[in-house]
């Protein structure tokens, strides 16, 4: 007997397939009458054979090992709810499969004859137990490489998703891309954009794919109820199964994805994928459908607000037109060894370097010269929070001065830091354009028409408007006796002194014709104290005066002196011209009344008409001037008077 035992071990030693020394094991066991059952937790595919055909019920293994009763034939039977066999066993034997601390089944022996099978059956617990921590860890890995995938489509699918977002003009397109690209990722039977309307409040379908929009199309859809208003309340991507309670989502069977585009804290718009496809037919959508959709929308809400923010320019600004439509945002992806993974086109645009020749290399290559972002990035590097920085000034790889407004997000994977994403929006353009605009309104009127885009009406309307003409009383017979660059040097530095107090008193230079100003009060933007603003320039334009007098006079060149008219009323105020050239002006018959006082006005008088006195705050300085008849005007003109020393 010890020889065929021995014998047997020393084949089981040659045998390299796991099954099969199990197999083998169980028909030694089996021997001489006995019967060997073997009941696994949850049955692995490479153990299918050890339950045959025997249905197994849940069984709830801590309460059996805790009620440690003798295993008798029948309770086994009963137990596992198993057909008894035909031969009835004196003896029984149980063994528990353990993997770590976990019990995940147990051997069954039943025998007439009485023999030692502790052995066989350690060793079958053995390579059972064994087997199964390699299935378990066969899964694990498995998880680990579809979660690898599953990330390295998320990264990809951002980078695609930001390709589409900086590349397209015109929204009608660019979000036709995006369904068709979230169609495809997901493998959805339907889709759906919708878009909230700017003007008045509506979403409106903005693209769609095999959606029946004759459901849809006479609604008003808005924020206040359905599917928007919770989307607008909650701000969250989510899955939605009772696809009958929202009529918006009634073209589904199974489930719908849906996400919010967020910008400025408001519910701009608003993504629905339907039914998800797949070789077996229709399925739902899971939860890494919906983490993967929710970073992509947020992505696409991110970049929105850009978006609307050049198309709403380009179509109430097309004086900025050409810049603005350049603006897009630069995306830079740096891993936790600092290094960049991925910089687009815009970020190489914006730091004047190749791409190829950055990637793959530490950001400090990238930031050499920009000492204040290596010093965010650093402290980036240390935290988990997000770091923003507005109008940062950086130096390009050209040196060349640039300014950008900064965004530095970690990336989490797992709860764990696995870098940083920065992103760049190019101010470049922005300032040029706030530049050049400084150079006709004062700084303040600037700023507050960036922060307030509709303060800026650039079409035909009515307003009331304060118009201030000054002109050079003389200046002809001066330039005479005057070498023309002195003529054209003494006029840009007088221009210079009358403008800056212009500036300072929020006016708007309208135009320079000749060696006449023609100065606004109103617009584009429009104060209270307007008339107050326009009379205080014209006291400070002599005083300005008085001291440029004194400087030029020293100079040996003649003297300027001026005379001012200031009217207030309606005009029409808007772009004037052709497709080729526009000016932003005002027109009417208060504009010709506020240049005919200017005519009339002496050398050191201001003469302001009846509408502008009655609009002042402070009149002292001025009186009751006789009515003048005025060109193109059937009665005489009530209007005051102030002689400036």
């Amino acid at each position: 007997m010890s020889s065929n035992f021995d014998k047997f071990q020393e084949n089981l030693s040659s045998i390299k397939s796991p099954i099969e020394i199990i197999s083998l094991l169980i028909k030694k066991i089996e021997e001489n009458n006995s019967k060997c059952h073997i009941i696994i937790n949850k049955p692995l595919k490479s153990l299918h054979f050890l339950n045959k055909n025997i249905k197994i019920k849940e069984i709830n293994y801590d309460l059996i090992l805790k009620e440690k009763k003798n295993w008798s034939e029948k309770y086994f039977y009963d137990k596992f709810n198993l057909e008894p066999s035909k031969t009835k066993y004196k003896y029984t034997n149980v063994n528990y499969i353990s993997v770590g601390k976990k019990l995940k089944g147990l051997i069954y022996v039943c025998y007439n004859e009485k023999c030692s099978h502790e052995i066989l059956l350690n060793r079958l617990n053995f390579e059972i137990s064994n087997l199964i921590e390699k299935e378990n860890l066969r899964k694990k890995i498995n998880a680990k490489n579809n979660l690898l995938k599953n990330k390295t489509l998320e990264i990809e699918s951002l980078f695609d998703i930001t390709e589409m977002l900086n590349s397209d003009e015109n929204l009608k397109p660019l979000f036709d891309k995006i369904l068709y690209f979230l169609i495809s990722l997901f493998n959805a039977s339907k889709g759906i954009i919708f878009l909230r309307d700017a003007n008045s409040k509506n979403f409106n379908i903005q693209s769609s794919f095999n959606y029946d929009l004759s459901k849809i199309n006479t609604r008003i859809i808005r924020d206040t109820r359905g599917i928007h208003k919770e989307l607008k309340e909650s701000f969250k991507s989510r899955i939605i199964n009772n696809l009958k309670r929202y009529p918006l989502l009634e073209e589904g069977k199974l489930n719908c994805i849906s996400g919010p585009i967020i910008s400025d804290k408001k519910l701009d718009g608003s993504i629905f994928l339907f039914d998800k496809e797949s070789r077996k037919g229709l399925t739902t959508f899971n939860n890494y459908d919906l983490k993967l959709f929710d970073s992509i929308i947020k992505k696409i809400s991110l970049t929105y607000n850009n978006l609307f923010l050049v198309h709403s320019l380009k179509d109430s600004k097309k004086m900025i037109d050409s810049i603005m439509s350049s603006i897009s945002t630069g995306i830079i992806k740096i891993n936790m060894l600092g290094e960049i993974e991925y910089i687009n086109e815009s970020a190489s645009s914006i730091f004047k370097i190749d791409s190829k020749s950055i990637v793959n290399n530490h950001y400090a290559i990238l930031f050499h010269n920009n000492q204040e972002i290596l010093d965010i990035l650093e402290r980036a590097e240390n935290s988990s929070h997000i770091f923003y920085e507005e109008n940062l000034k950086i130096n390009t790889n050209e040196n060349n001065l640039g300014a950008v407004n900064l965004t530095i997000s970690p990336v989490f994977d797992d709860g764990i830091n696995s870098g940083m994403v920065i992103t760049l929006e190019d101010l470049s353009n922005i300032n040029k354009v706030k530049s050049t605009f400084k150079k006709y309104v004062s700084e303040s009127i600037v700023d507050e028409l960036l922060l307030n885009e509709n303060s800026l009406e650039l079409g035909g309307v009515q307003k009331d408007v304060c118009v201030l003409f000054v002109d050079i009383r003389g200046f002809t017979s001066m330039s005479e006796n005057l070498e023309p660059e002195k003529v054209v040097s003494l006029l840009n530095n007088y221009f210079q002194k009358m403008i800056n107090v212009v500036f300072k008193n929020n006016g708007t230079l309208d135009k320079i014709i000749g060696d006449e100003l023609m100065v606004l009060y109103g617009v584009p933007i429009s104060y209270e104290n307007d008339n107050q603003n326009a009379v205080n320039t014209s006291i400070e334009m002599f005083k300005e005066l008085k001291n440029f007098n004194k400087k030029i006079k020293d100079e040996g060149l003649p003297e300027i002196s001026i005379g001012i008219g200031i009217n207030f009323g309606k005009v029409i105020s808007g772009n004037i011209g052709s497709d080729q050239q526009m000016n932003y002006t005002v027109i009417g018959d208060n504009v010709n009344i506020a240049a005919r006082l200017c005519s009339v006005a002496k050398p050191g008088e201001i003469i302001i008409s009846d509408s502008v006195y009655n609009k002042l705050t402070n009149s002292s300085g001025f009186h009751l001037n006789k009515p003048l008849n005025l060109k193109g005007k059937s009665k005489p003109i009530k209007n005051w008077l102030m002689k400036v020393s």
